[in-house]
């Protein structure tokens, strides 16, 4: 109960479906009328398969809160997982909640049974076109052989004629399979008959008469000029029928007000029956003659279908629009602008609280599908902004007033992927029609659209933990060349750090600004540890040699720089991108080129050499001057400034080392801050 109003939860499938509807909403009126509310579960599918999409579908019934739900009615006819409707049974039975079952094909273990007698109807129905049309040569089309329904009407049909003195040749009776395909084969029969067609044909169901009708048509046949035709069912389709059948239907409001009873008294100490029976009413209509089809009429009908047509059209439209929109769309505040555009009735989408965390846990149908507490979104046709609050799940909304107010029914969907739930969408359906038909559309769009979101996240959070991989490789690569002396490998941390201080001045220079870029930096200070790799080509006997190097010895280290490019291409191609190996390559060959020219291994000069690789160069030397070595000590801070001071224009870009010695201070801090430490 919900402010004074008793709740019933009606749980089904495929409300988007007008037979569905059909039987739903006259439900709500009814209950309406006491003074009750409706919460309806909604499936996109009838879960006949189980499937995992099918369990995320069902998450959604166990949102029902029996604390306030007076009363659950299940809709077992679309609900076809016997499961999932005992798993409601159980919940609703522990809380001492009534259970509606309407129509069970099955036996449950537990609720009240509503069920339909045809047999009058379908009696009554053959009866009227012996009595009143008087019909003496008949056709007689089945479902599938063996089925109880079918073979029931079938028994009901002949029972009749032999009350009535009629002979029924068996050349008129055949199986239709209860679809059009095998119902036009089996015309195709008859018509080939010499002695033309009986006066009547009598379908066991509304979609083979309508197929009847079809093949008639097509074959010069008036219905019921020539052959009367009957149906039984009442299913929506014949409503787009012309002529309109003949045939046996559920009285819907006379059901929903018979429903409405049942459920007051079932709150009351009146004892209940196990099993309820409505009847079937016979529908005398166009295709036995006792009504005339107009004109009028099927111009209704023809615009009917014209503009459900067109608004299905219009909507899909705006569907793919949306999942385009938003396939892509990451920031929160340009989505609550999407949805709020797309979202036509009023809603809440509650996500679960932990939807954007790194590593949420699994929510599936079996384990937690909603969190306790989940974030609720506002979107009120009109708003121009989205209201967002955290609300126990148990709330399913953040205010029911408006339940209250406006007394809508409220249909909640589950939001998943497959079996992963992330969240659920509460609908005001208002009007019920609209709401019902398009929003059944919009979750499957929008479970499309969280679906791929989620992929996206984690594919960018496997990347970016493929990055720090890299990352880490790439720092163990020069730890590999640092370690080989007797001190820690800081020079790595150092070096880089040098050159983050170094290319952040140098962008906010003009000159500079277009190449330094947030992302060339970032690749820049990814690369610099890699700069000497070529360094483990080298004999420890030559790279750690306390002494001076003989001339041959200098070769040979000099070959690090070509060999540190070579390393890097084979290497790292096809695992890093190309603006990074490019920089990355071109640090490692070129960091000992010198402005003048006299460097190694190619003489390069000037602007010739590559800018990162004059950056490098800089943050290189100063390190190397002012670190301890087998072969020499570390010079202080100062002197190994000045050294820099002296090599402006001769070893290095005047531009570059002008802005490192403008900011020793922040230099000299990463020095102290990453000393080395013998070992």
């Amino acid at each position: 109960m919900i402010n004074g109003c008793k709740v019933a939860a009606l749980c089904v499938s495929e409300i988007q479906n007008e037979n569905t509807q059909s039987m739903i909403y006259p439900m709500y009126q009814s209950l309406l009328e006491k003074n009750w509310r409706c919460l309806i579960y909604n499936t996109a599918t009838d879960l006949f398969r189980d499937t995992p999409f099918d369990r995320g579908e069902a998450s959604v019934f166990q949102l029902m809160d029996f604390s306030v739900v007076d009363v659950v009615i299940v809709y077992t006819q679309c609900l076809k997982c016997r499961a999932i409707v005992e798993d409601i049974l159980a919940a609703a039975s522990q809380h001492q909640v009534p259970v509606f079952l309407v129509e069970p094909t099955e036996r449950y273990s537990s609720g009240i049974r509503i069920t339909f007698d045809e047999l009058d109807a379908f009696r009554e129905l053959v009866t009227h076109l012996i009595e009143h049309h008087h019909v003496t040569k008949f056709a007689c089309i089945a479902g599938f052989r063996g089925n109880p329904a079918s073979e029931t009407r079938e028994m009901i049909f002949r029972d009749v004629l032999k009350e009535h003195g009629i002979a029924f040749d068996e050349k008129w009776f055949g199986y239709g399979d209860f679809y059009a395909f095998p119902t036009k084969a089996l015309m195709e029969r008859f018509l080939a008959e010499p002695e033309g067609l009986p006066e009547a044909i009598v379908c066991i169901n509304d979609s083979m008469a309508i197929a009847v009708c079809e093949v008639l048509s097509d074959h010069g046949y008036s219905v019921p000029d020539d052959v009367i035709v009957t149906g039984f069912d009442g299913i929506i389709q014949e409503q787009y029928n012309f002529p309109r059948l003949t045939t046996c239907r559920r009285d819907m409001k006379k059901l929903g007000a018979y429903m409405a009873e049942l459920l007051e008294r079932s709150l009351s100490d009146t004892p209940m029956k196990q099993e309820y029976i409505f009847p079937y009413t016979l529908d005398v209509s166009q295709s036995c003659g006792c009504r005339k089809c107009t004109m009028e009429s099927v111009s209704r009908a023809v615009n009917a279908i014209y503009s459900r047509m067109n608004d299905s059209e219009q909507y899909d439209r705006s569907m793919k629009n949306m999942l385009t929109k938003l396939t892509f769309e990451h920031d929160s505040a340009k989505i609550h602008e999407i949805l709020r555009y797309y979202i036509r009735s009023d809603s809440y989408l509650c996500m679960n609280s932990d939807f954007e965390d790194d590593n949420p846990p699994e929510h599936t149908y079996e384990e937690q599908p909603f969190t306790d507490v989940v974030l609720s979104h506002r979107f009120f046709y009109g708003e121009q902004t989205t209201e967002t609050a955290y609300i126990a799940k148990k709330s399913l909304i953040p205010d029911w007033s408006r339940l209250i107010e406006k007394p809508d029914p409220v249909v909640f969907y589950s939001i998943h992927n497959q079996q992963m739930i992330y969240s659920y969408l509460a609908v005001f359906a208002n009007p019920f029609n609209y709401a019902v038909q398009r929003m059944q559309q919009f979750v499957l769009t929008f479970d499309s659209c969280v679906g791929m979101f989620v992929q996206q996240e984690f594919l960018r959070s496997s990347n970016q933990r493929l990055k720090e991989i890299q990352n880490k490789i790439i720092i163990s690569f020069a730890d590999m060349v640092e370690s080989r002396d007797d001190f820690t490998g800081q020079h790595v941390k150092r070096t880089s750090e040098y050159l983050r201080i170094l290319v952040k001045y140098l962008a906010e220079m003009p000159e500079y600004a277009n190449i330094l870029t947030p992302e060339m930096q970032e690749r820049m200070y990814k690369a610099a540890p890699l700069h000497d790799i070529g360094k483990i080509k080298i004999s420890d006997v030559v790279l750690n040699k306390p002494g001076k190097l003989t001339p041959e010895e200098f070769e040979v280290i000099k070959t690090h720089a070509e060999s540190g490019g070579e390393i890097i291409e084979k290497t790292l191609t096809d695992i890093e991108s190309d603006s990074y190996l490019k920089v990355a390559r071109e640090m490692a060959l070129y960091h000992h080129e010198k402005w003048n020219g006299t460097g190694y291994p190619y003489h390069l000069s000037g602007e010739d050499i590559p800018l990162c690789a004059r950056i490098m160069a800089v943050v290189d030397v100063f390190d190397a001057l002012t670190s301890k070595r087998v072969y020499k000590d570390a010079f202080p801070v100062e002197k190994a400034f000045r050294i820099l001071e002296e090599s402006s224009g001769s070893h290095f870009d005047p531009k570059i080392v002008g802005t490192f010695l403008a900011h020793k201070e922040e230099v000299t801090q990463v020095l102290l801050k990453y000393q080395d430490v013998h070992i």
